[in-house]
């Protein structure tokens, strides 16, 4: 009688529709929006990658202002592909990259990349500490980014390549081991894919170093090492062979020439 009444009093507080079920119910992809580069969306897609998220990926032509806020605003209003879908997507005035996932929106590198991390089911799980090395890491690849992408965008001295990712890499090989990933795991997390992207990336790392890119990279050959390593694990692997990573390639009107 006393299981009756709780088993009753268990099924009243669950809503209609729903109970217990031995199948987990399958989550819908969520929605990458980003340009038809590298950039800050790479990232994003090869964190997916290496837990084992599958996305769908919205491509928009290569399209920029500027590097930073300041420069944008700067500039001037832009109107392209993408700032149109960003408003219709309720995120108007937002850069890319976008997500768009039952109901959530959420733009800016750092929380989409985080974003995937968390849904990935083959993600490795991480300490506090080890979120934060990550997260560290990600900070790194975005001081990089700037200064990269400024060269490309808003006219910076590319000598400035150099200088600020020998400073970012120099810090970062500090907690690059000799072998497997940063933090020991079977697979890769946010900080070797960052090493991936510093090291191998066309746009706009690879672009803005030019010519002085080998002798570059021959002084970190640590995080030349992990890039490799990173690179060749099967998930991203795969991913390297997607018409839609763009790792390596410029923006689609330049490869159509």
């Amino acid at each position: 009688f006393h299981n009756r009444i709780i088993l009753l009093f268990i099924t009243s507080c669950i809503p209609m529709g729903q109970g217990f079920s031995s199948k987990s119910t399958k989550m819908s992809k969520p929605t990458l929006h980003y340009f038809d580069v590298h950039g800050r969306g790479e990232v994003p897609k090869l964190v997916a990658a290496a837990g084992g998220l599958e996305i769908d990926i919205v491509e928009y032509d290569f399209q920029a202002n500027g590097a930073s806020t300041a420069d944008k605003l700067k500039a001037g209003n832009l109107e392209s592909a993408h700032t149109k879908a960003a408003t219709e997507m309720g995120m108007k005035g937002c850069g890319l990259p976008i997500v768009v996932h039952d109901g959530v929106k959420i733009n800016q590198s750092f929380a989409v990349t985080n974003y995937f991390a968390n849904l990935g089911p083959k993600y490795p799980k991480l300490t506090p500490a080890q979120t934060a090395v990550d997260d560290m890491f990600l900070g790194a690849h975005e001081d990089a980014m700037g200064v990269a992408a400024g060269v490309i965008l808003s006219g910076y001295e590319p000598d400035l390549v150099p200088k600020v990712m020998g400073a970012v890499l120099t810090h970062l090989t500090k907690y690059i081991p000799d072998e497997g990933f940063v933090h020991g795991q079977g697979g890769p997390t946010a900080s070797d894919v960052v090493i991936l992207s510093l090291t191998q990336a066309l746009i706009p790392f690879g672009a803005t170093l030019g010519d002085g890119a080998a002798d570059f990279y021959a002084k970190f050959p640590k995080a030349v090492a992990l890039g490799e390593r990173t690179a060749a694990y099967p998930s991203i692997a795969k991913w390297l062979t997607e018409d839609k990573c763009n790792l390596k390639k410029p923006p689609r009107a330049a490869r159509e020439e």
